[in-house]
């Protein structure tokens, strides 16, 4: 038998009762709080906290700076919020309660600061959706306003679980577009080494040996040897040019003219078009979807639908739509004239909207559009390989050719 410190919520009244009961095992410590109407949220050993607490270490002031500064809030951080809130508010944990347990248990010092910061502005009187508003580079407008309609309908604990299917859906999709550019990247940098090497070490010597044979170079080896006097000469030029450009292009394409102009482009790219459709629709189908679940209006459900499409000519063929509906018109025919949902998912939009089940047919809608952009990414993946395997060809064949021509020559002349 041992000793266990607990911290549970009683069920009838939801008061935090702390304390310690005799058990064999942590699984029976709780099965006896249990018996007693208790949701245990804390049990551990005496014994061993005993001794963690011998051996924890405060943190200095130092170390809680650094702890800060490197610590970031991201997709996760936000999932698994929105998740375990959820949990307890199902399980009839008071807010501020469920909001005090997550803090005391997060790594994360900023996440913890956060997580503070909106259960101090709850206990002051406000209300939980208005406390996250003042973290909007965490929690965007939907996130709020999703949350203020849970509030307003007492369906708290089921919006959360909706939040918390977005994010998730959200993050998935996320992960699929990235690994479709995982293999490129890789691709380009291994190509880029391989050519620093060849210019900056194997060109200069081959150069210096065809030097003291009196070799005549052709034009692609004079061409490449010029690349490379500069690159080993001019080194600082060559940095500060490719640092210099790399940030013009980063400037111009996060401008707002900029990335229109790159958005536009993209959409002629034949293999890039159809998966930038699929990804956006997949984003607006399933903002509407949990927006409308959510009781929202329809209006304001079209226009949190419209802030998730990040792509300008996309975004506009939305907000178009989004006027249409506002001025009358129904859902799935606004929504056919942006040329940017597939013909299946207006069916289903137009089905749902007349049988009065649109909520189950957005559902419906968006698992279809999962499974389009996994087909659009494998697509993409399967031309891109070959693409850059030509690439890296042409690539290595023109830098061999630099190489062995003026060989090839020599041979010649002396065979003559």
């Amino acid at each position: 038998m041992g000793t266990y410190q607990y911290s549970a919520v009683r069920k009838t009244d939801k008061n935090v009762i702390k304390g310690t009961i005799n058990a064999e095992n942590e699984h029976q410590a709780r099965e006896y709080l249990r018996e007693q109407e208790l949701f245990p949220t804390s049990v551990k050993l005496l014994s061993t906290s005993a001794k963690k607490e011998k051996k924890k270490k405060e943190p200095t002031a130092m170390e809680l700076w650094i702890a800060d500064k490197l610590s970031t809030l991201g997709m996760q951080e936000k999932i698994a919020f929105t998740q375990n809130l959820g949990m307890m508010v199902k399980a009839g944990i008071p807010l501020t309660e469920a909001l005090l347990y997550m803090e005391s248990y997060m790594d994360n010092p900023k996440f913890k600061k956060l997580v503070n910061t909106i259960r101090q502005d709850i206990l002051a009187g406000s209300s939980f959706s208005r406390a996250l508003t003042k973290h909007k580079k965490f929690f965007n407008d939907i996130y709020v306003n999703i949350v203020q309609a849970g509030e307003a309908s007492g369906e708290l604990e089921s919006v959360l679980k909706r939040l918390s299917d977005l994010l998730l859906a959200e993050a998935r999709l996320r992960k699929k577009v990235i690994s479709a550019m995982v293999y490129p990247i890789m691709l380009i940098v291994i190509v880029t080494i391989v050519l620093l090497i060849m210019f900056l070490f194997v060109l200069p010597t081959f150069a210096e040996m065809y030097d003291k044979m009196g070799v005549e170079l052709p034009l692609i080896t004079k061409i490449m040897v010029g690349i490379s006097d500069f690159l080993r000469n001019f080194w600082y030029i060559a940095l500060s040019i490719t640092i210099g450009g790399g940030y013009a292009f980063y400037k111009f394409v996060t401008s707002r003219g900029g990335k229109a102009i790159v958005d536009r482009f993209l959409l002629k790219v034949p293999v890039a078009s159809p998966l930038i459709s699929a990804v956006s629709s997949s984003h607006f189908i399933s903002t509407l979807h949990i927006s409308f679940s959510a009781g929202l209006p329809i209006t304001d459900c079209i226009f949190m639908a419209c802030q998730t499409v990040t792509h300008t000519t996309l975004r506009e063929a939305f907000d178009e739509a989004n006027l249409k509906i506002q001025a009358g018109q129904r859902l799935a025919s606004a929504l056919s004239d942006t040329d940017v949902l597939p013909a299946m998912v207006l069916v289903m939009v137009s089905t749902g909207e007349e049988s009065g089940s649109l909520d189950e047919m957005l559902q419906h809608s968006l698992t279809y559009l999962e499974e389009e952009v996994n087909q659009r990414v494998e697509v993409l993946m399967s031309m891109m390989e070959p693409v850059m395997l030509i690439v890296l060809g042409v690539v290595v064949g023109c830098m061999a050719l630099s190489i062995y021509l003026p060989l090839f020559g020599m041979y010649e002349n002396m065979g003559s």
